[in-house]
């Protein structure tokens, strides 16, 4: 019975969002409030990019514990789906209803273009939150003419690069133990390394890959400006090297920016939170904490 619990609240404080287009919530509580200067406590608005495919049960677990952690914040979830990835066009179409949302806090005066301290904490999943807030950023200041506004951020299981274990295994999870499974694996494998000849041997031809790009421009200060940013990654994760997660880190950290690195030993990919949940929301809270002391 007890184990059943967290699922149905979740379920329930997940449809409480209202739905934008098939891709983007919010959710406002009715005791949402203007944050006056002298509250350097709680985010104004909080911008979740879930990872590609996740299911909605799954980010209710973040977004139900956001509600109890920071009761006045207002909530903006970005989803990502697989079509995306192979498709700009269609990443652009996913996240624009997300930046409408943003522009109108900005103008009706919720949130400031500018804020001399962070107003926005971003909590990014995987590649796919990755690449979704990649895109809003670009779409941002291509449609303002300014940058995204400064804010903090958390980077669970990302950034990850190409590697034929990880693609392989990112494309395998969506097939089940059992006949089909086998008969997926060849095709898996030819297509994995497609990809590797296409990305590697031919990048003169085929350009930059999606997650090269993704990781690159999340490390470009001059488009994305955090006060402070924390990684959380995982060696038993299967579908992103932890080893390309610290590289990142270091890059970030090599250019001025303040960096947290927190890994875990044992949980697999975007299972930090179920592994260890105090450890984990400690780091979220004290990111965001971090982002006041130093504004």
């Amino acid at each position: 019975m007890a184990s059943n619990q967290p699922t149905t609240t979740a379920a329930k404080q997940l449809s409480m969002m209202t739905k934008i287009s098939p891709h983007v919530y919010f959710y406002e509580p009715e005791t949402a409030a203007t944050q006056e200067s002298s509250d350097r406590k709680t985010p104004k608005l909080i911008l979740i990019a879930s990872w590609m495919d996740a299911r909605d049960l799954h980010i209710a677990k973040y977004i139900t514990r956001y509600q109890v952690i920071y009761p006045t914040s207002k909530i903006l979830l970005v989803r990502f789906f697989f079509k995306h990835l192979a498709s700009p066009s269609e990443a652009e179409k996913t996240v624009v209803p997300a930046l409408e949302y943003i522009r109108s806090q900005i103008d009706s005066g919720a949130l400031s273009a500018s804020p001399a301290r962070p107003e926005i904490l971003v909590h990014v999943f995987s590649n796919g939150g990755l690449a979704s807030t990649r895109t809003l950023y670009e779409l941002f200041r291509s449609q303002t003419g300014r940058n995204f506004p400064i804010h903090t951020a958390v980077y669970d299981s990302c950034p990850g690069l190409h590697s034929f274990r990880t693609s392989y295994n990112v494309f395998m999870v969506n097939f089940r133990k059992g006949i089909l499974r086998l008969v997926a694996i060849p095709f898996v494998v030819a297509f994995v390394t497609w990809i590797w000849v296409w990305y590697r041997p031919l990048k003169f031809i085929a350009g930059e890959d999606i997650l090269s790009k993704n990781s690159r421009l999340h490390n470009d200060l001059a488009l994305i400006r955090q006060t402070n940013r924390s990684y959380v990654y995982g060696k038993a994760d299967a579908m992103v090297d932890w080893r390309h997660v610290e590289k990142h880190a270091e890059q970030a950290a090599a250019k001025g920016l303040a960096v947290r690195k927190e890994l875990f030993e044992h949980s697999p990919h975007v299972s930090h939170m179920r592994t260890d949940g105090e450890r984990y929301w400690n780091i979220v809270t004290e990111t965001w904490e971090k982002s006041m002391a130093k504004a």
